[in-house]
């Protein structure tokens, strides 16, 4: 008798899917990303901070996905406007173009490129919020008071959904 016995190669994880909201979906290295910006600015990360930081990606990435569906878009030219800002910021930050080039390893065209899509998204993420909190008036003790309003035992259990997948190499 003889056994056959079929394995997945072992791979090294490149990057993975960590949440999917419409169309768009969160990889783990936006998570990560996003817990080194938050290291950058001298705060502590503790399992709190990363479960808020992978909450306000979710968040975001809802605010994307109705601004698709609500047909918001941003101008070529405010995108632009954008980059032109935070290239300028960085610039004064790390003391020239040319060490900034060096800083990504790439040219400013290239660092133009690879952010051109992410500020257009954050755009478009802020847009969605403006227009959903425009006309809204309501004060911190509104809110309190209104759930303090509701008993706990009306409110309604919503099940969880998982979906999990990887890539490899």
């Amino acid at each position: 008798s003889t056994a056959i016995s079929l394995a997945q190669p072992e791979g090294e994880l490149i990057d993975k899917v960590v949440g999917v909201v419409g169309d768009n979906i969160i990889l783990k290295s936006e998570v990560e990303a996003q817990k080194l910006q938050f290291l950058q600015s001298g705060a502590d990360v503790t399992e709190d901070t990363h479960c808020s930081l992978f909450e306000e990606l979710l968040f975001q990435k809802l605010l994307l996905n109705q601004a698709k569906l609500d047909s918001l878009e941003v101008s070529e030219e405010q995108v632009k406007s954008e980059m032109d800002r935070r290239l300028r910021y960085f610039i004064s930050q790390i003391g020239s173009e040319k060490k900034l080039e060096e800083y990504y390893g790439k040219s400013i065209l290239e660092i133009k490129a690879e952010f051109h899509d992410i500020i257009e998204e954050q755009l478009l993420v802020q847009n969605m919020q403006h227009k959903l909190t425009a006309d809204v008036k309501v004060t911190p003790s509104d809110v309190k008071a209104y759930y303090q309003m509701i008993p706990t035992d009306s409110l309604p259990f919503i099940s969880s959904e998982l979906q999990i997948a990887q890539i490899v190499k």
